[in-house]
């Protein structure tokens, strides 16, 4: 029965410690292997949110079995699934597939009023959609391979499941998009003089929600919430 006992605390600790770990990684653009820095890393199951540095790094709270996604601005979407072996590494490289810069001319023609980000989303959702076969949802077993490789999951939900699981998991990615697109350092540095690292602290402390940004869509509303939060960071 002691014995018993033993192991079950055991298996506890043991528990325990993989769910304290910490997932490491570097970012990096595929094509020109440079760093990826203020990307946001999200752990899908935690809902923790990180950023990259301006090295590329991140350190995010994860467990084997967890999924991260990975939104950076003029980058496809990718995910990855951590498993212990990724958790045991220290230099973990992810490349980040750049979007492409040409999109139909009819389309932009026809929405001449589309912005920056209006317009790279249809790129992110021309690239999930035609990446994942039958709305599989693209997770990577491989960092390196630039490029969210699809899982396939026909073995556990039918068609119309996969297809609303894809949908769901486009539009979780999309709302950190958007969150980049309109909370990232160049807006920030116009009205904040941080150093790099206090930055990235302060982002990564006082990132806003989506909802409060769709609700707040003016650029004044943003700059009040920055000198607001700023007073907030610059007390502690």
């Amino acid at each position: 029965m002691k014995k018993n006992f033993l192991l079950v605390l055991l298996a506890m600790l043991v528990l325990q410690n993989l769910n304290a770990q910490n997932f490491k990684a570097i970012l990096k653009d595929s094509l020109t292997k440079e760093p990826v820095y203020f990307a946001s890393i999200t752990n899908l199951n935690n809902k923790k949110t990180v950023l990259s540095n301006q090295n590329g790094t991140f350190s995010i709270p994860a467990k084997p079995g967890d999924i991260l996604s990975i939104a950076s601005i003029s980058y496809s979407f990718d995910t990855i699934k951590v498993t212990p072996a990724l958790l045991q590494q220290s230099e973990y490289v992810i490349h980040l597939h750049p979007l492409s810069n040409l999109l139909n001319e009819v389309t932009v023609k026809a929405h001449p009023g589309y912005s920056a980000y209006q317009i790279d989303s249809i790129r992110r959702r021309k690239d999930f959609f035609s990446t994942t076969t039958d709305y599989t949802i693209p997770t990577v077993s491989n960092g390196n391979s630039g490029v969210g490789m699809g899982i396939n999951i026909d073995h556990f939900f039918g068609p119309d499941k996969r297809k609303r699981e894809a949908i769901k998991l486009f539009n979780r990615m999309e709302e950190e998009h958007y969150i980049n697109y309109r909370f990232n350092p160049t807006v920030l540095k116009q009205y904040v003089t941080l150093p790099p690292d206090s930055l990235l602290l302060f982002m990564e402390t006082y990132r806003p929600s989506y909802k409060w940004l769709r609700q707040h869509p003016s650029r004044e509303d943003l700059i009040y919430y920055i000198n607001d939060k700023l007073k907030l960071f610059l007390k502690q």
